[in-house]
């Protein structure tokens, strides 16, 4: 199946983690489980839709979103609350069976899910300080013993700086394709920086 978006009709291009998303379609295998934090309009999520769809795998993908009545951009932002929800369904419509969306606040929906359950999750959600260490706090202890915990706007946002250092110690957590993204392995129930082109990092936090 070929992607779709980068069509002027999926809305603002925040995508920056294609490479990501491909990867982990790659390493995890049939059964497993991806949750994607803040999904807007629908772009990452149909990339990673198509690529599920191409790599042939059974991975269940759950898109949780507030999709806020409040302008997340304030008043130049074009939708809000059920229509902004309505705009993403529109834009997953050739994807729709393989997305999962569920309309509720990304740490408290993290009650819904069993510990160690969850093969990725991507933070994209609350870009406070506050919100994305409430988020992170709240998914870690979802995540399998062998799993990928990732998230969105660390490279160039000081408050999601802020909050991964507090949960995981000072240190450099950027991606390794530089898409402005933190990202740590969890090997076996230990946080690990992310292992990348055979090579590995010492970093460890028990969950």
């Amino acid at each position: 199946m070929d992607h779709f978006w980068n069509q002027p009709h999926m809305g603002e291009n925040w995508f920056t983690y294609p490479a990501l998303y491909a990867e982990m379609v790659k390493r995890f295998d049939t059964g497993s489980h991806f949750v994607e934090l803040g999904s807007w309009k629908g772009m990452s999520a149909s990339f990673m839709a198509v690529e599920i769809i191409n790599s042939g795998k059974n991975i269940k993908f759950d898109c949780i979103d507030i999709w806020s009545e409040t302008p997340y951009l304030g008043e130049g932002q074009d939708l809000v609350g059920e229509e902004l929800m309505n705009k993403f369904l529109e834009n997953i419509a050739p994807v729709r069976h393989v997305i999962n969306p569920i309309r509720k606040d990304s740490s408290t929906a993290a009650a819904d899910y069993e510990d160690g359950s969850i093969d990725f999750v991507f933070i994209d959600g609350d870009h406070s300080y506050e919100g994305c260490k409430r988020d992170i706090l709240a998914w870690l202890p979802k995540m399998k013993p062998n799993s990928v915990f990732s998230g969105h706007d660390y490279t160039w946002h000081e408050p999601i700086q802020r909050a991964v250092a507090d949960v995981f110690g000072k240190g450099d957590f950027r991606d390794p394709w530089n898409c402005g993204c933190f990202i740590f392995d969890i090997i076996d129930g230990k946080v690990a920086k992310y292992k990348h082109d055979n090579q590995v990092f010492k970093y460890a936090i028990n969950l």
